[in-house]
């Protein structure tokens, strides 16, 4: 039975995907908002409350599709902040990038969005470089996804476009391919390339076994991104992308002395972006009959997100000015 009620929330109804851009909508909306409001001095979790706000009185969205991960500055490299053990509870300083990965819920229909900016709305010179490297690598998944493409072939994209612009930007050097046969991507990027939206923010069908057609198959799954390994993207397949690139002191420092990883990082360029944590940027798609459609609409490039910023948040927010 697991195989068919899989195969029933992989591949969505016209009416599911209605629901999930529905509440993709709100949930933008969400992120909207709190661009335009936050500003250094505020609390991370007041940036949650002012999202979880939106979503409910504009949305009807009553429940969160996860505990919102808000954190700034160098918390940024953290995957999963904002947890019961870090409950977004530092102060957003002046000069701090954020990254803001937040979600609505409607009628038990979930998404997935991740915004990353400059709190005082001006991307510095370091921000702005890590800032395109994600933008561009994202791009280029964006418009290799079509139905029958696989997303190991989508994984393999986004590792070595994201390996190919720190190349170009004088962090790594060397060939990317050698770069990314040694993994050196998992030291900028240690986590997946995007999961399944659903009923649940990291939905099934993401084993590689559910998608594999023998043992050895399995057995060749880079087990680090195994899920979604194996699947043929199909119409109606609602998931996410969501490169990033982070600079954390505890996958650098160990790359640089390794011997197989060390002599493509330039070290000297790398100090440069310690402590800025990093960026994610996460969009949400739909599989169509000839290519997908990016359902999550933001301020995306450079000159969007400081032109968005630079107007204020309308009044309807009550607690801004009680923090």
């Amino acid at each position: 039975m697991y195989p068919l009620a899989v195969a029933g929330r992989v591949r969505k109804t016209d009416r599911e995907v209605q629901v999930i851009k529905y509440i993709t909508k709100i949930t933008c909306e969400g992120h909207k908002m709190v661009m335009r409001s936050v500003r250094p001095g505020i609390m991370e979790y007041q940036v949650s409350s002012i999202f979880m706000y939106y979503c409910y009185k504009f949305g009807g969205g009553r429940e969160m599709g996860y505990i919102p991960i808000c954190p700034s500055g160098d918390r940024s490299k953290i995957l999963h902040y904002g947890g019961q053990s870090a409950p977004n509870d530092f102060q957003i300083k002046d000069g701090d990038m954020c990254l803001f990965d937040m979600g609505g819920e409607y009628h038990c229909y979930l998404t997935d969005i991740t915004t990353s900016f400059p709190v005082n709305g001006r991307f510095t010179e370091t921000q702005k470089t890590v800032y395109n490297i994600v933008l561009e690598t994202m791009q280029d998944v964006v418009n290799a996804i079509k139905p029958g493409y696989t997303w190991r072939e989508a994984r393999r994209q986004c590792y070595k476009s994201l390996l190919g612009y720190l190349k170009s930007e004088g962090l790594v050097v060397g060939e990317v391919q050698d770069m990314y046969n040694v993994k050196l991507h998992r030291v900028f990027m240690p986590h997946g390339i995007g999961h399944f939206i659903g009923c649940d923010v990291h939905d099934v069908g993401g084993q590689a076994s559910y998608w594999c057609w023998s043992d050895s198959e399995v057995k060749d799954v880079d087990w680090y991104d195994d899920t979604l390994e194996w699947c043929p993207l199909e119409r109606n397949m609602v998931m996410t992308i969501e490169p990033g690139c982070y600079f954390n002191d505890v996958l650098l420092d160990p790359a640089i002395k390794d011997d197989k990883q060390g002599k493509f990082m330039v070290a000297n360029e790398i100090s440069k972006y310690r402590g800025m944590g990093g960026v994610r940027i996460e969009e949400v798609f739909v599989v169509t009959d000839g290519g997908c459609e990016v359902i999550s609409d933001l301020p995306r490039t450079v000159d969007e997100v400081e032109a968005f910023m630079s107007n204020p948040a309308p009044s309807d927010i009550p607690f801004l000015d009680t923090f």
